[in-house]
C-alpha cells in the first residue's frame, strides 16, 4: 500500500471477506506496525475526528484523543476494531442497570502499537491518561453515521439518542 486510497481499498476488501473482523484486524496489525508511514498518508488537519470512508458495510475514522479529557458513555451498535498507532487510550466499559442507569464494570487500557475490539453491544467511554495525543484508526462494521445509537449524559446518567455535538459538549477532564 502506498496511499490512503490503497489503505481504504484494502479495508473494503477485508470487510467484504468471509471473516471481516479477522481480516480487518490483520490489516490494522500491519498498519500500526508502521505508524510513521500511516501518519504520513493521512490528511493534515487539526480535527480530532476525520471520516475517511462511510458505506453500509464499513465506516472508517481517524481519531486523535487529547490527554486529560474523558468522553461520555456511548454505544455503537456494531462491532468496532481499533488500531492504535500512537499513545494510549483507556476504555471504561459500562453495563446498563434495570433502572436504565449505567454502572462501570471494566477498564481496558490500550498502548500503541496494538489492535483492540469492541463487541456490538458495548457501552463505553474513552479517555487518554497519557501525556501525548493518542491516534488510532477505527473500523465500524456498518454505517456508523446513520446507525441509531445512544449517548449518556455523564452528570444525570440519562440515555439519549447519540448526538455528535453533545458528545463533545459532555467531554470533561478525567480525574486520574
Amino acid at each position: 500500500m502506498e496511499s490512503l486510497d490503497d489503505f481504504i481499498n484494502a479495508s473494503l476488501v477485508a470487510a467484504d471477506s468471509s471473516k471481516p473482523i479477522k481480516a480487518l484486524t490483520e490489516l490494522l496489525e500491519k498498519t500500526v506496525s508502521k505508524p510513521a508511514w500511516f501518519a504520513d498518508i493521512l490528511p493534515v488537519t487539526d480535527d480530532d475526528e476525520i471520516l475517511l470512508h462511510a458505506s453500509n458495510e464499513l465506516t472508517i475514522y481517524s481519531i486523535k484523543l487529547t490527554p486529560g479529557l474523558q468522553f461520555p458513555p456511548h454505544s455503537h451498535e456494531m462491532p468496532v476494531i481499533i488500531g492504535f498507532y500512537q499513545g494510549c487510550e483507556t476504555n471504561l466499559i459500562y453495563k446498563k442497570q434495570p433502572n436504565g442507569k449505567l454502572l462501570q464494570t471494566e477498564r481496558i487500557d490500550f498502548e500503541a502499537p496494538c489492535v483492540g475490539q469492541l463487541d456490538t453491544n458495548v457501552i463505553h467511554s474513552i479517555t487518554n491518561y497519557g501525556q501525548a495525543t493518542s491516534r488510532a484508526i477505527h473500523y465500524y462494521l456498518g454505517d456508523l453515521i446513520n446507525q441509531p445509537r445512544s449517548l449518556w449524559n455523564p452528570e444525570s446518567n440519562e440515555s439519549m439518542p447519540f448526538d455528535n455535538s453533545k458528545y463533545f459538549e459532555y467531554a470533561k477532564p478525567n480525574l486520574d
